[in-house]
């Protein structure tokens, strides 16, 4: 039979071996689903609202107002 030590590190390994396995899966799964979750910021030029657009769209109108505007990058 194995050491009492031997037999601790294996199922520890095996627990951390299964536990990067599970965070590999789901942070791929978050970069695909990214552009969805994130909204975009605007901000009106013509009445000075800063309003926010699900997903990543390019002009979105201004509540307030109706004016079209581009999202800002950062």
């Amino acid at each position: 039979m194995f050491p009492l030590s031997t037999g601790i590190a294996f199922v520890a390994g095996l627990g951390l071996g299964v536990l990067a396995v599970l965070w590999l899966v789901y942070e791929r799964r978050d970069l695909r689903q990214a552009s969805g979750r994130r909204p975009s910021a605007h901000h009106c030029v013509r009445c000075d609202a800063v309003y926010g657009a699900p997903g990543t769209a390019g002009s979105m109108p201004c509540p307030r107002c109706g004016h079209p505007n581009p999202a800002l990058r950062f």
